[in-house]
């Protein structure tokens, strides 16, 4: 192939190592490395602290992320001293409904404190829009290499790709022969899958004296993955059932 292979190849190939995911794994990889430069380089740059702060923090996930990076908690403290002032700032006076009751007396309508609007059109957390550029490089480079001889097999010693990375997969390659083929790779793993989670299902008959295998054992988690992804890589759709 005319491609040159760089670093995301060859992180992508070691991932493949792992269980679970391997574009999953990369993200979430990735993110403690965006984490981990920020908190030691930029803690004190303008921006850094600019982009933080209209994001209210990180997301949930990249805030425990944090816990993580050991020897950059003292940069986190710094830039969450600031966000707990900037929250007692921002959420002063939100429990008090004198004026503002008089004002929806006056108009006629209920209007929600300003804060909670602002709370609602915050940026995205800078941690996500980085981890999400480096899902789709990623993806990318799973396609791209997908006849690559090296990658292929790592691939085929894989769990595969979840259902999430797999749909974007094809979603951002659309037509592509190379998407197709790991749609067909990844349908063969999850086909193992199905096998080893039915017969861990079907041994637990009373009547069954046949051990469980190592796969059987860990199906129904291998499952949890295939199907939602990574622990915290994909968000959840609670808050937005409320939208």
């Amino acid at each position: 192939m005319g491609e040159e292979k760089f670093i995301g190849y060859f992180r992508l190939a070691e991932a493949c190592r792992a269980p679970g995911c391997p574009v999953c794994r990369c993200v979430a990889d990735e993110s403690r490395g965006y984490l981990d430069a920020l908190l030691y380089e930029q803690v004190t740059d303008l921006d850094t602290r600019r982009a933080i702060r209209a994001s209210w923090g990180f997301c949930n996930w990249h805030t425990w992320m944090l816990l993580e990076i050991a020897s950059s908690l003292f940069g986190a403290a710094i830039i969450y001293e600031d966000l707990v002032t900037l929250a007692l700032r921002r959420t002063e006076g939100l429990g008090r409904r004198g004026a503002r009751r008089w004002l929806d007396a006056l108009t006629g309508r209920r209007r929600a404190p300003r804060v909670l609007e602002r709370y609602r059109r915050r940026a995205i957390c800078p941690a996500c829009t980085s981890a999400a550029e480096s899902e789709t490089r990623h993806l990318g480079t799973l396609v791209t290499f997908g006849d690559d001889g090296d990658l292929q097999a790592a691939y085929a010693r894989s769990d595969g790709v979840c259902l999430p990375h797999l749909l974007a997969a094809v979603a951002g390659h659309d037509g592509s022969p190379q998407a197709a083929t790991l749609v067909e790779r990844t349908r063969e793993k999850w086909k193992r899958l199905g096998q080893d989670i039915a017969s861990f299902v079907s041994k637990h008959d009373y009547r069954n004296r046949e051990p469980y295998t190592e796969a059987e054992r860990a199906s129904y988690a291998r499952a949890f993955e295939m199907l939602a992804g990574a622990k915290s890589v994909f968000g959840n759709d609670v808050h937005r059932v409320r939208e």
